[in-house]
């Protein structure tokens, strides 16, 4: 998907590791989250996961793009000053 400039792909995951409230790791389904500079995604500039009963409160693709959307809002800054940064070398 594209949004604000960015690529995002968002891939479903299984093996994402958190950990409880008690302090154990313990394994979850949710989503892969990789944003790239343009269309060929050559130029990765981040990668993060959002899982289930975690960051997303259900296994669901529509919520999966919503929190990709306000983490790039968040992140939106330094991603620029990678991308220029990258387009000096």
């Amino acid at each position: 998907m594209k949004y604000n400039g960015f690529y995002v792909k968002i891939s479903p995951d299984t093996d994402l590791h958190r950990e409880d409230k008690d302090g154990n790791d313990v394994r979850c389904n949710g989503f892969t989250v990789e944003v790239f500079a343009d269309k060929s995604e050559k130029l990765e500039i981040d990668v993060f996961s959002a899982a289930v009963n975690f960051e997303l409160l259900k296994d669901s693709l529509e919520e999966a793009e919503q929190f990709a959307k306000d983490y790039v809002d968040c992140e939106e800054k330094e991603y620029r000053r990678m991308i220029d940064e990258f387009n000096e070398h």
